[in-house]
């Protein structure tokens, strides 16, 4: 199960917040699939075939919570718990305050950062020992406080680079996908 992690409604779309959402509606659409809504959840859900260990294309489920950020796992833990997801199972795209801007980096476990969307997913499903597509946004200009920093919208000027963001993230969850955690991180992490 991949999981995209953002905040809902039109005002929080475009920002930095948002671009896991970004990333998993990416792969959702590039796969011509549609999210319907899960019913005993509430996430919204999309299946896509992605190629497997084996090459061969396996389904895998696409959710985004339609809760806010911070109770991310009120719908995300059901969904887990309704599938029967392993922890290492589950890959959680998410922005990254400790990531330069545009870098793109992969993990299992370690700690929330301040990041409520994770805190809230490893509540949920009782561990922190999931997979990780940190999606780097890099820190605040000066003193901006970070809280205000990702919930505004990338600037316009870093239009092209956002779209390379996105479809370098697709690309590394689905090598992440097929090739595991270390030949995975091997290949993203020299971009």
């Amino acid at each position: 199960m991949i999981v995209g992690l953002g905040n809902p409604g039109p005002a929080y779309e475009k920002t930095r917040h948002n671009i896991g959402a970004m990333v998993a509606d990416g792969l959702v659409f590039s796969y011509g699939e549609k999210y319907t809504v899960h019913k005993k959840s509430g996430a919204e859900v999309a299946t896509v075939r992605l190629p497997g260990p084996s090459g061969t294309p396996e389904p895998v489920l696409v959710a985004k919570a339609r809760t806010y950020m911070n109770t991310t796992g009120r719908q995300i833990g059901p969904l887990v718990k309704y599938y029967d997801v392993a922890p290492q199972d589950l890959i959680v795209l998410h922005d990254e305050l400790d990531i330069d801007f545009g870098q793109v980096r992969l993990k299992q476990g370690g700690g929330e950062g301040g990041h409520n969307g994770l805190r809230s997913i490893s509540q949920a499903v009782g561990t922190r020992d999931y997979l990780r597509v940190r999606l780097g946004i890099g820190r605040p200009p000066g003193r901006q406080d970070p809280a205000d920093f990702v919930l505004k919208p990338f600037p316009s000027a870093d239009k092209d680079e956002v779209e390379l963001l996105i479809r370098n993230g697709i690309d590394a969850t689905e090598l992440l996908v097929k090739d595991g955690l270390v030949d995975a991180q091997n290949i993203v992490h020299t971009w």
